[in-house]
């Protein structure tokens, strides 16, 4: 098994000044290569701690990938770090400091600051890396049967060169040990995380391929991971996790290739000759949003109010002022009311009503902040599901939009007979 650290440098992402996309994408490529990622480390622009983090990513990993501080400034400390924690010394290339002296040279620039051929230093034994995108040079350094890798970090100079330099540095190097990792993702709907692990204890125990349910924004994904020779392989292991998954958990999986739920609920109206129309309220147009946003909607949706006024409410999709009156904006009533008119307005299949009260103020005793109505209007009747979510304003309303796609989804389920 051969394994990876890898080792973001720089303060500015230990300050969340800038968010580190670099080293996800490198840990997605790797595992495809059937290396394993057990530490990430992010350590800032100080010499003695850089030489400190790296020393300790050499004693637990066989492959440990720099990302970052390879510029010609004083606080790019990355190639003597390097050198430092392998007990090496630094050498100038001539090779690079002719690279940089005419790449300066097409610019205009005949006599470039000394400081930018720092970059043309390289620990002993190791190999400049060519960047196509920058001046800066990666590094590769094999030594003691460890490698050390350095990638500079603006992702439009990381992601070209791990693809063209290291991914096919790292097959040569792996030989015949290459495995490859493959992963495919279940999305639930309806079921959290605790109910789903309940169900899957014993297919969790397995390590190949191994289960791990994800808690994420409004849902519930399950990965299902295998290590192979090949990707085929890996397929053949993944597989009867998958359709065991399915079996137990039945209708809550809405999808087993990582379609998201509005992906999904439009493919399943595209299949029917369906529609839908949304009245949203405290959403504010972020259903039609997502509903809009699948390629080829334009066959299922016609229309989307924002019905956030009451008048609007009344004026545009004929909720009755006396419910309003009644039981208020936020109830059971006016979101049947919305559901039903938006579908008899668009004359579409089915109608969405929604809302509440988003946050982070209005809310009372009676109706909490997070209180939202779904109503779903279908040629049997209209449907209505009271929750209370919690969160920030942008959680309760992606949340309940996620329950309007849900409803959606099991009305189609539910009228056409047929199977998820």
């Amino acid at each position: 098994m051969i394994t990876a650290e890898i080792v973001s440098i720089g303060t500015e992402l230990l300050l969340g000044q800038i968010l580190d996309s670099d080293a996800p994408f490198l840990a997605q490529r790797l595992s495809a290569l059937g290396v394993n990622v057990f530490f990430r480390t992010t350590v800032g622009d100080n010499a003695v701690r850089i030489g400190d983090t790296l020393r300790q990513a050499l004693s637990r990993a066989d492959i440990v990938i720099c990302i970052g501080g390879l510029g010609p400034t004083q606080d790019d400390l990355t190639r003597d770090a390097i050198a430092g924690a392998l007990g090496v010394p630094l050498q100038r290339d001539p090779e690079l400091v002719a690279h940089l002296t005419q790449w300066f040279a097409r610019k205009g620039i005949m006599q470039p600051k000394p400081s930018i051929f720092r970059q043309a230093d390289v620990p002993v034994d190791g190999l400049p890396m060519p960047n196509s995108y920058g001046t800066a040079p990666g590094l590769w350094i094999e030594h003691d049967g460890k490698v050390v890798v350095a990638l500079p970090g603006p992702p439009s100079e990381f992601e070209p060169m791990v693809e063209a330099s290291l991914l096919p540095m790292l097959r040569r190097y792996l030989g015949t040990s290459e495995q490859v990792i493959v992963s495919r993702t279940l999305r639930l709907v309806g079921m959290g995380e605790a109910e789903a692990e309940s169900q899957l204890l014993d297919l969790m125990k397995g390590s190949n391929p191994s289960v791990a349910p994800y808690a994420k924004q409004a849902e519930v994904q399950l990965r299902v991971t295998a290590s192979a020779a090949t990707t085929e392989m890996a397929n053949a292991l993944i597989q009867p996790i998958v359709d065991e998954i399915k079996s137990r958990l039945g209708i809550a999986v809405y999808s087993d290739n990582d379609d998201d739920l509005e992906t999904r609920v439009v493919m399943m109206l595209v299949e029917r000759g369906e529609s839908v129309a949304t009245a949203e309220s405290c959403t504010g147009g972020l259903l039609a949003g997502r509903l809009t946003g699948v390629p080829g909607s334009s066959e299922v949706f016609g229309t989307g109010v924002v019905a956030y006024s009451n008048a609007t409410k009344v004026a545009l999709v004929g909720v009755q002022q006396a419910t309003l009156d009644a039981v208020g904006a936020v109830s059971h009533d006016v979101a049947a009311e919305l559901a039903v008119g938006i579908r008899k307005v668009s004359g579409a299949t089915y109608g969405i009503g929604i809302t509440g009260i988003a946050g982070p103020g209005g809310g009372s005793d009676d109706k909490p902040v997070g209180l939202v109505f779904v109503g779903l209007a279908h040629p049997d009747g209209v449907d209505v599901i009271r929750t209370v979510h919690t969160g920030s304003r942008q959680d309760v309303r992606l949340r309940s939009t996620q329950q309007a796609l849900g409803m959606l989804r099991s009305a189609i389920l539910r009228r056409s007979g047929s199977s998820p």
